[in-house]
C-alpha cells in the first residue's frame, strides 16, 4: 500500500550561481506520498526505455554470514553478477566500487542515507574510455562531473576492461548502464527505513542541482515520483538504473532511505547491502 515519508531534496540559495552546487544549495524537506512498487507489473525490461527503471527479482543467495566479508566478495558478487547477467543480456560486468552494507544504529558512515540523490552523473561513459585512452577530464564538465572522473581512476574498472579487450574506442561503440543492487539482510522483512526510489520517466537531468542528477541532490518539482517495495525479504534483490548511456537525458532512478510513517513501533532496525555495477552490453548487429 501507498505511505508518506519526508524526502530531503535541495533548493537554490536566493543570489547564488545553480552552477557552483556545492555551495548554492540548501536543504529542502518535503512529505511525499510514497507508492507501492509490488502494484507495477515486474515483467518489464529494465533496460526499456519506457520501464520505470527498477525492478525486484526472486533470487535466493547462498550467503548466511553477512559480516563475512572475504566471503561477499568471492562469493555474493558473483551471484549477484549473475542474476544482472540473466535479466539484461550484459556481456561484461564490472564491480563499480565496494559493497555497501548499512546498519540502521552503527557508525555514522554505514547509516541509511536520507538524502535524495544519485550514485552517477551523466558523464560516466566519457569518463572510462578517457580513463582507457589516458585522456585528462574533459574541461566543460562542471564540479561534480569532474568527480566521475576521480571516481573511475580511483577504482580498478578500467584494468578489467582492458584485460578482457575493452578499449576507448570498442566501449565507444557499447551501450554502458549502471545498475545498483539493494538487498535485505535481516531476517526479518524491511519494516522500516525502506528504500524510496524514484520512477525514472518522472525524472528530468534539470531536476538535478545544477543541472547534474548526481550526488549533491535533487530539486523538488511537481510530477516526480516515487516507489518502494513494502516488506522487502533476503529472497529479493531490487535492482535500479543510475546511468545508462543509451538514455536521451541523465534522468535515473534517484533514491533515498525513508522513515515510512506506517511502520510499526517495533519494527526491527533495517539491514542491507549495496552493491554497483557496471555493465558493457554486446555489440549491436
Amino acid at each position: 500500500m501507498a505511505t508518506t515519508g519526508i524526502f530531503n531534496f535541495m533548493r537554490l540559495k536566493e543570489g547564488l550561481n545553480p552552477d557552483n552546487a556545492f555551495e548554492s544549495y540548501e536543504q529542502d524537506a518535503h512529505t511525499l506520498e510514497v507508492r507501492d512498487a509490488r502494484l507495477l507489473s515486474q515483467d518489464t525490461d529494465i533496460l526499456a526505455a519506457s520501464s520505470a527503471g527498477f525492478k525486484v527479482v526472486s533470487h535466493v543467495c547462498s550467503i548466511t554470514d553477512w559480516l563475512n566479508e572475504e566471503l561477499l566478495s568471492s562469493t555474493y558478487h558473483d551471484e549477484v553478477f549473475a542474476v544482472l547477467r540473466k535479466l539484461t543480456g550484459a556481456e561484461h560486468i564490472f564491480l563499480g566500487g565496494p559493497h555497501v552494507s548499512r546498519r540502521e544504529g552503527s557508525a555514522v558512515s554505514e547509516q541509511p542515507l536520507h538524502h535524495l540523490h544519485n550514485d552517477y552523473t551523466g558523464n560516466m561513459k566519457e569518463a572510462y574510455m578517457r580513463s582507457l585512452s589516458g585522456e585528462k577530464p574533459n574541461q566543460s564538465w562542471t564540479m561534480e562531473e569532474m568527480l566521475a572522473m576521480s571516481f573511475v581512476d580511483g577504482g580498478d574498472v578500467p584494468a578489467q576492461m582492458k584485460a578482457v579487450g575493452l578499449t576507448a574506442e570498442r566501449l565507444a561503440e557499447r551501450r554502458m548502464v549502471m545498475l545498483n543492487t539493494w538487498r535485505n539482510t535481516s531476517d526479518e522483512p524491511v519494516g522500516r527505513c525502506p528504500l524510496a526510489i524514484a520512477d525514472q520517466r518522472t525524472i528530468k537531468s534539470s531536476d538535478g542541482c545544477g543541472g547534474v542528477v548526481g550526488r549533491v541532490g535533487l530539486v523538488r518539482r511537481e510530477g516526480q515520483q516515487f516507489y518502494y517495495f513494502p516488506r522487502l525479504t533476503r529472497e529479493e534483490l531490487l535492482v535500479f538504473i543510475g546511468y545508462d548511456s543509451d538514455a536521451k537525458e541523465h534522468a535515473p532512478c534517484v533514491h533515498s532511505a525513508f522513515e515510512d510513517s506506517n511502520a510499526p513501533a517495533a519494527a526491527a532496525p533495517r539491514q542491507s547491502i549495496e552493491l554497483r555495477c557496471v555493465l558493457v552490453m554486446p555489440p549491436t548487429s
